[in-house]
C-alpha cells in the first residue's frame, strides 16, 4: 500500500482551495458564537429586583447562554437569559387546534407542550368567558370576543409592540410594552403553558408588570395580553429565561411565606442529607437542604452553591453554618420541654442570632387536636411558635400511627397549624418509604405521596418536606411530578386561603385560592375508596374550570360544583379571571 501523502500530492488544488475555505469560514462562525455576551443581553438593571445586602453569593454566570434546567419548558438547545419572541416556525409548532381540547369559554389552547407531566393544557390568557385568539401570524394572534349584549365587537384588534424586560432576576422579572390604542393588560405565565395572572393594569398605552415566584434557571412560557373597553383582544407569545442564581440571596418571611430576595418562594426540603447524595435530590426538585449528615452546614452550602439552599444548624457556630440562607432549632423539640417553657426559656438556651435567616422548627403532631397530647402537656407551644419564624410538623399517618386510611389527618393537622402559627409560614414532612410501621400495605406510595403533599398545601402549607431522605424510582418519579407543579403554582399557592367546602361528611377535602382574580382549587380524596363531592367555592360563581393536568373541567354554577375521584386522587383546578 503506497503512504497517506502519495495520494495527498494527487489532490487537484481546486480541492485543496476549497476544503481550506471551509474551514476558515467554519473556524470564524464558531469563534463568533463562542464569544462571551454573543446571545440577547440582559437589561442592566437585571440583578436589581432580586438582590440583598448580605446573604449567600453565587458568582454570575460566564455568559448570556446555559442550558435550561428540567423543571423548565425543554426547548431542546441553549437557552438565552430574558425574553425571546415566538415567531415563524417555532411559534407555528406550538400552535394547537381547537376540537375536544377547547377551554373555558369556548376557546382553544393557543399552545401546548409536551412536558414531562402536562399535557394538553392551556390556559388562556384571557379573561374567562372571552373568544380564543385567533389569526395566521403565530406571535401576535387576535380575537373579537362575544358578550351577553347583542352587539358584537368590530374593527382591527389592538396590537402589542416593545415588549422588553425591564429587569430580570432569579425570582421575578418586570416587563414593559405598548398597545396601539387605550387597553387593559396582562402577563400570563407558567412553566409549561401559562397558569399565572399578573394583575391588570389600567386602561392606557403604556403598560408594566412584575412577574413573581419564578425559579432561577427555568423557561416560562410567557403570554402579554390586550383588551379593549369594547371587547377586542390581542396577544403576544414569548420565551421569558431566568439567570442562573448570582449575586447575593438573602431568605426572609413576609406575608405567611418564605421569601427569597423579597420574593416568594415555595421551598421543596429534605432532612440530614450527606453531600455524596444531593445529585439525587436536586434531580427530583429539591432545592432547600435542612442539617448535613455528614458534616457542618457550611461544607453543604458550599458543595449546593449555585443550585439549592442550605439551612443550618442554629446549634453551630457561625463559621460552621457560613453560607447557609437559615437556620434550624432541634428536632422536635417540643418533646423534651416542660409545659411552662417560655419564649425567654428559648432564648436563654439557643439565643438568637441577627442576621442568620428565617429560624425553622419542626414540631412533633401532639399540636393537633385529634393527636394525643404530650405526657407534659401543651403548654410550650406558644413559646415555641413565638421562637421559631417557620413552622413544621411531621404526622406520618401510616409510618407513625401505623394506620392504613387516616390521610384526612394530614388535611385537618395542617389546618390546626397554621391556626396556631398565628401568620408565620408552615410546612409538613411527608412520608416517603418506611420507617417505623411493617406490612407492605402501610408502605408509601406514589399515590399516598401525592395525596398528602396536595392535602398538606390544601390545608395552608407553604412549604414541604419529604422523609427520609431516600426513597423509590417510583416514590421519587411522583415527588419530581409534584415538585413541578408547586413551581408552577408558587404564587397562587402562597395566597391566603379563600372560601371553599366539599359535602358534608365526604372524604374529600379542599383548599382554595385568589391570585389576581384567578381561583386555584385543591381538591383531594382523602380516603382509599372512590369519592364523589359537590364543591363550594363561592368566589367561582359561575366559571368554568380545567386542572392542571388537563384531564377533568367543571363548570360551577352559583359558586359550585359536583365532581367524581379516584382512591387517593389529587387535582388542582384553576378558573381564569372572570374580568
Amino acid at each position: 500500500m503506497r503512504p497517506w501523502k502519495a495520494d495527498f500530492y494527487k489532490v487537484p488544488l481546486r480541492h485543496v482551495c476549497w476544503l481550506l475555505l471551509a474551514v476558515i469560514a467554519g473556524t470564524a462562525i464558531g469563534f463568533k458564537i463562542g464569544l462571551p455576551g454573543s446571545g440577547p443581553a440582559v437589561s442592566a438593571s437585571a440583578a436589581s429586583a432580586d438582590e440583598a445586602a448580605a446573604g449567600l453569593s453565587f458568582a454570575a454566570p460566564a455568559t448570556g447562554r446555559r442550558p435550561v434546567k428540567a423543571v423548565g419548558l425543554y426547548t431542546g438547545r441553549e437557552a438565552a437569559v430574558g425574553l425571546q419572541p415566538l415567531s415563524g416556525v417555532e411559534a407555528e409548532s406550538l400552535a394547537v387546534s381547537g376540537g375536544s381540547d377547547a377551554l373555558p369559554g369556548g376557546r382553544t389552547p393557543a399552545v401546548s407542550y409536551e412536558a414531562p407531566y402536562a399535557r394538553d393544557l392551556t390556559f388562556m390568557a384571557f379573561p374567562s368567558g372571552a373568544a380564543p385568539p385567533t389569526s395566521s401570524t403565530p406571535t401576535q394572534t387576535t380575537t373579537t370576543t362575544t358578550t351577553s349584549s347583542p352587539a358584537v365587537p368590530s374593527g382591527p384588534p389592538p396590537s402589542i409592540a416593545d415588549v422588553r424586560t425591564v429587569s430580570v432576576g432569579p425570582f421575578s422579572a418586570t416587563l414593559s410594552w405598548r398597545t396601539s390604542e387605550a387597553a387593559t393588560s396582562r402577563v400570563v405565565y407558567g412553566l409549561d403553558t401559562p397558569v399565572l395572572w399578573s394583575a391588570p393594569t389600567a386602561a392606557g398605552t403604556t403598560h408594566q408588570a412584575t412577574i413573581t415566584g419564578l425559579t432561577f434557571s427555568s423557561t416560562y412560557h410567557l403570554d402579554v395580553t390586550a383588551t379593549t373597553a369594547d371587547g377586542r383582544s390581542a396577544v403576544s407569545q414569548f420565551l421569558l429565561t431566568t439567570p442562573a442564581l448570582f449575586g447575593s440571596v438573602h431568605a426572609t418571611t413576609g406575608n405567611g411565606a418564605i421569601l427569597l430576595n423579597g420574593q416568594p418562594a415555595f421551598p421543596k426540603i429534605v432532612w440530614n442529607q450527606c453531600p455524596d447524595a444531593v445529585a439525587g435530590n436536586l434531580a427530583v426538585g429539591i432545592d432547600l437542604f435542612m442539617s448535613n449528615g455528614c458534616g457542618s452546614s457550611a461544607q453543604l452550602a458550599t458543595w449546593l452553591s449555585g443550585s439549592a439552599f442550605a439551612v443550618g444548624d442554629a446549634q453551630e457556630q457561625a463559621a460552621a453554618r457560613a453560607g447557609s440562607i437559615g437556620t434550624f432549632l432541634p428536632d422536635e423539640w417540643d418533646t423534651h420541654l416542660p409545659n411552662d417553657f417560655t419564649a425567654a426559656d428559648a432564648a436563654r438556651l439557643i439565643p438568637p442570632s441577627p442576621g442568620s435567616g428565617p429560624r425553622f422548627l419542626t414540631l412533633t403532631n401532639h399540636f393537633y387536636s385529634h393527636a394525643a397530647p404530650l405526657p407534659q402537656g401543651r403548654g410550650m407551644y406558644p413559646a415555641l411558635v413565638a421562637t421559631a419564624d417557620v413552622l413544621g410538623f411531621d404526622l406520618y399517618p401510616m409510618q407513625n400511627w401505623c394506620r392504613f386510611d387516616s390521610f384526612g389527618d394530614v388535611f385537618d393537622s395542617q389546618l390546626d397549624l397554621v391556626a396556631i402559627s398565628r401568620g408565620k409560614p408552615t410546612f409538613q414532612w411527608i412520608e416517603a418509604r418506611r420507617m417505623d410501621c411493617s406490612g407492605a400495605e402501610l408502605d408509601p406510595t406514589p399515590e399516598t405521596l401525592r395525596a398528602e403533599s396536595w392535602l398538606s398545601i390544601a390545608g395552608g402549607a407553604h412549604a414541604i418536606g419529604y422523609f427520609p431522605n431516600n426513597w423509590s424510582a417510583t416514590v421519587g418519579a411522583e415527588i419530581t411530578r409534584t415538585n413541578h407543579e408547586i413551581s408552577t403554582l408558587v404564587p397562587a399557592l402562597l395566597e391566603p386561603p379563600i372560601a371553599a367546602s366539599a359535602s358534608l361528611g365526604s372524604t374529600i377535602k379542599v383548599g382554595a385560592r385568589d391570585h389576581n382574580g384567578a381561583v386555584y382549587v385543591i381538591a383531594v380524596n382523602a380516603s382509599r375508596t372512590p369519592a364523589t363531592a359537590t364543591i363550594t367555592i363561592p368566589a367561582l360563581v359561575d366559571r368554568t374550570l380545567i386542572t392542571l393536568d388537563g384531564q377533568h373541567k367543571a363548570q360551577a354554577k352559583d359558586g359550585a360544583f359536583s365532581a367524581t375521584f379516584g382512591p387517593l386522587e389529587a387535582r388542582v383546578y384553576i378558573a381564569a379571571p372572570a374580568v
